[in-house]
């Protein structure tokens, strides 16, 4: 059984600033996700679900010992995940997410986040051990086991995952040849060639913070949330344009951007990094229900004029994306990085996006008990030195967009601008209502 192992390069650079993959920053990020809930939450069965989360996961009952690029995963069958409750509210939910986690004592905790009117339940866990794709089914598992608690009809312990997992490069090692790998390698390198000749940098938003960010917490989000009609507007309006719900966010999203870059009318190079998940690429494939972090990513250049028709950006986005996916793009940038690129081929995956994308998906709305009322449900990642990004999801029948971003880079006034402006693309592009 496999009780302790090396974290692998890509694992590496969740955890040590100087073993940075690519173009975004990824260390020390910490992935918040949970629901806002009314009514009177039991303390001792939340205790009693964190533990039974982290019996069930491996990474969840983890630490990590060593120091610098030397560092390890241990696996402790006697982990129990703390369990914060604060007052406060949405101020002091942004505290908890702007808060420096020390990730030596473990990689997973809670915390209840109480205000006047409702709480939030919050599960917290390094982003270098999950991804949304894994950390939206445990946020289900908590509400399923908790409900099952409250019944009397507790769910009896996971054994489906009694080892530490190996990381998705290492994994991805069974599927992806190196000789693919070298071919994909010497393509990067002749990208980037002609890239330094022909092709400009991606335009940036402004920067137009202070350097320091809001006080109240320097990293933050601006949110869409749809009702059940418009969220079924969005789908249908992508499939009349024979593209996705991911690409028609996507040009919506561009010309919001595109109307805070300071270029004239002309086109400018706008560059999407769009979150792909790789764990169909693995042998055998695993599902959400393993907590592992299997983030790839297809960058997709777009080139926007300031009056260009969202929907012909997102059929453009279409073909970019479904071309990464295709090529293998995701599964092959994680295998070379991991591996290592020569000073060359490096320089293609070293360039900052415009924006960052994350595209969840749809999931089963959660059990959430009869003793409680759901508000909302939430999700949070973001770090020093990451470009803004949006994070979408649908939970049930309800589409959430959010737009998130660093308060020492961008302004709430510019984030709000670019959020309306998001919200009138969509009511444009689908007819939702105002």
């Amino acid at each position: 059984m496999t009780r302790t192992r090396p974290l692998t390069p890509f694992e590496l650079a969740h955890f040590d600033r100087n073993s940075q993959l690519g173009n975004v920053p990824k260390a020390e990020v910490w992935l918040y996700i949970g629901s806002e809930v009314r009514g009177e939450i039991d303390l001792d069965v939340l205790r009693l679900v964190l533990a039974e989360l982290a019996a069930g996961h491996a990474l969840l009952r983890s630490v990590v010992l060593g120091e610098g690029s030397d560092l390890r995963f241990e696996m402790r069958e006697d982990y129990q995940p703390p369990l914060e409750v604060r007052d406060g509210g949405e101020d002091e939910y942004r505290k908890v997410v702007n808060t420096e986690q020390d990730w030596r004592g473990g990689l997973f905790k809670g915390y209840v986040i109480r205000g006047e009117d409702s709480s939030r339940v919050v599960i917290v866990a390094h982003h270098g051990i999950c991804d949304g794709r894994s950390m939206f089914p445990l946020l289900g598992e908590l509400w399923e086991r908790y409900s099952a608690h409250l019944a009397g009809s507790p769910l009896p312990l996971s054994d489906s995952d009694l080892e530490l997992p190996d990381g998705v490069d290492a994994q991805l090692a069974n599927t992806v040849a190196e000789a693919e790998v070298d071919a994909f390698v010497g393509q990067l390198a002749a990208m980037t060639q002609a890239t330094d000749m022909a092709m400009p940098a991606p335009a940036q938003l402004p920067l137009d913070g202070d350097g320091v960010g809001d006080p109240r917490g320097r990293f933050t989000l601006q949110s869409i949330e749809l009702n059940p009609e418009d969220s079924a507007a969005v789908v249908e309006a992508a499939r009349a344009h024979g593209f996705s719900v991911n690409s028609l966010i996507s040009g919506a999203a561009l010309m919001a951007v595109r109307g805070e870059i300071e270029a004239d009318a002309a086109p400018a190079m706008m560059l999407i990094g769009h979150c792909a998940d790789v764990r169909s690429e693995l042998s055998p494939p695993i599902g959400g229900e393993t907590l592992l972090n299997c983030v790839g990513g297809v960058p997709t250049p777009v080139f926007v004029s300031a009056d260009a028709d969202p929907s012909e950006l997102a059929k453009m986005v279409e073909v970019g994306v479904r071309g990464g996916i295709d090529a293998r793009f995701p599964a092959l940038i994680l295998r070379a990085l991991s591996r290592g690129l020569d000073p060359v081929a490096a320089g293609m995956p070293a360039i900052l996006p415009t924006l960052g994308l994350s595209n969840v998906g749809r999931l089963q709305a959660y059990p959430i008990p009869a003793e409680l009322e759901l508000v909302r449900n939430f999700v949070y990642a973001m770090g020093p030195g990451m470009p803004p990004a949006m994070t979408f999801y649908t939970i049930g029948d309800r589409l959430t967009i959010q737009v998130e971003y660093d308060t020492a880079e961008h302004s709430h006034a510019k984030m709000a601008r670019v959020t309306e402006a998001l919200r009138e693309q969509l009511r444009a592009l689908c007819g939702i209502a105002a």
